[in-house]
């Protein structure tokens, strides 16, 4: 399939979904709205039901699937969490004079949903939108921390390119997440960006569930080992600070 064969099935791919949330429920009837061929049409549908954005039941046609479902709330979720956090960010950058990011987990990697750039003029690669691998960044650490630990296994990426303090392998990797589970905080000592060092915390909401990661990131040179271990207690207490505005009220470590 080339690139414009897929683009063309995508955008008929949510022209059904789009008339099936309008309610147009049966086969002849998306094929009418949609203008496409009853072949295509099915073929479409299908993948949309096995991938569960549509259900199928003989005699109710087509509906909306647990897929959407879970990606509205999770889209939800999101938006609601950069309004509650954004703030707390504001207020801990002005605080540290260094940047402060808020980032989400998607596979293997985190996905940076917000950025407060600190005082200090330092230039980093990451932007709101951007991805970066969750095993070389605090903020993906604390992450995939959060997950029950038989999701731990199998995350990490050997291909992922290596930095001189990243993990060189799956079980200094799974030590360094016991580490974090343990102590509630983790630190990327210059394993995503040279001369960059991050320590990030979790976000939970009302269930305790992690659903996000909020770090302070600074050149090396501002953020040794020293002013990391002054720095922490702030940045636990704005991640625990969200966590409130989101419903969390138990004061809890990552396990």
């Amino acid at each position: 399939m080339t690139r414009t064969d897929g683009t063309r099935s995508l955008l008929r791919s949510l022209e059904l979904l789009e008339a099936v949330g309008a309610g147009v429920h049966d086969l002849d009837g998306l094929v009418e709205n949609t203008r496409l061929p009853r072949s295509t049409a099915h073929r479409l549908l299908s993948a949309l039901v096995q991938r569960r954005y549509l259900r199928h039941q003989p005699g109710d046609g087509y509906r909306l699937g647990a897929m959407l479902i879970q990606l509205g709330f999770a889209a939800q979720s999101q938006l609601h969490l950069s309004s509650v956090a954004r703030p707390h960010m504001e207020r801990l950058a002005r605080s540290t004079c260094e940047t402060v990011h808020l980032a989400v987990l998607d596979g293997r990697d985190i996905v940076y949903i917000d950025k407060v750039t600190g005082s200090r003029g330092l230039l980093m690669a990451s932007r709101i939108g951007a991805r970066a691998p969750a095993q070389t960044t605090a903020l993906g650490k604390v992450l995939v921390a959060g997950l029950p630990r038989r999701e731990w296994e199998g995350r990490f990426d050997p291909a992922v390119r290596p930095m001189p303090r990243s993990p060189a392998d799956e079980e200094s990797y799974l030590a360094g997440l016991r580490s974090c589970a343990e102590a509630g905080y983790a630190v990327d000592d210059e394993e995503n960006e040279p001369g960059v060092r991050c320590l990030g915390v979790p976000i939970r909401d009302a269930t305790g569930s992690v659903v996000a990661a909020i770090s302070i990131s600074g050149a090396s040179v501002y953020l040794s080992d020293e002013r990391m271990r002054e720095l922490k207690p702030e940045v636990q207490a704005t991640g625990e600070a969200i966590s409130n505005e989101l419903g969390w009220r138990e004061r809890n470590t990552l396990a």
